[in-house]
């Protein structure tokens, strides 16, 4: 809320501090995988794949920094409780992330269909473990293809 309260930071640019700069530095300790992966994600593709905020981080702590700065708030408490409960992905295709983004996060509108982790042959988990999972989130150790049974 400090920066947020700077002449001409909107609460857009309050937010984008975390989602852009400091999420870097802490997303090992917050961000949550779901163990969900898009059905286009789960095929080998040549597509990009991303880690997709499917709770809409970035619009809810803009909001949540307007909603603070109208009534003169500074709750960190309540912005970190948001923080941790957001940080949670879905990994998808690059076009997959902006057809979520322009359906506001509606999955069926953007034609998206989720698989469990555990239905991809193990094969592919290795795959995207290592290029998605690990050292990207926090508990990627649960999805490891080493981690003991």
């Amino acid at each position: 809320m400090w920066l947020a309260n700077r002449p001409n930071v909107t609460p857009g640019r309050a937010r984008a501090w975390y989602t852009h700069i400091m999420a870097e530095a802490v997303k090992r300790q917050l961000r949550r995988f779901t163990g969900k992966v898009s059905a286009a994600a789960a095929e080998r593709t040549t597509e990009a794949l991303m880690l997709e905020h499917f709770k809409r981080i970035q619009t809810t702590l803009s909001a949540l920094v307007q909603s603070h700065r109208t009534a003169n708030l500074s709750d960190a408490e309540e912005f970190v409780r948001v923080l941790i409960e957001y940080e949670q992905v879905h990994i998808v295709t690059r076009s997959e992330n902006y057809a979520a983004m322009r359906a506001k996060g509606d999955y069926e509108a953007a034609g998206i269909s989720l698989v469990p982790w555990e239905s991809l042959p193990a094969q592919r988990q290795n795959e995207l473990w290592r290029s998605m999972l690990r050292g990207k989130v926090a508990n990627a150790h649960e999805y490891s293809p080493h981690a003991e049974a």
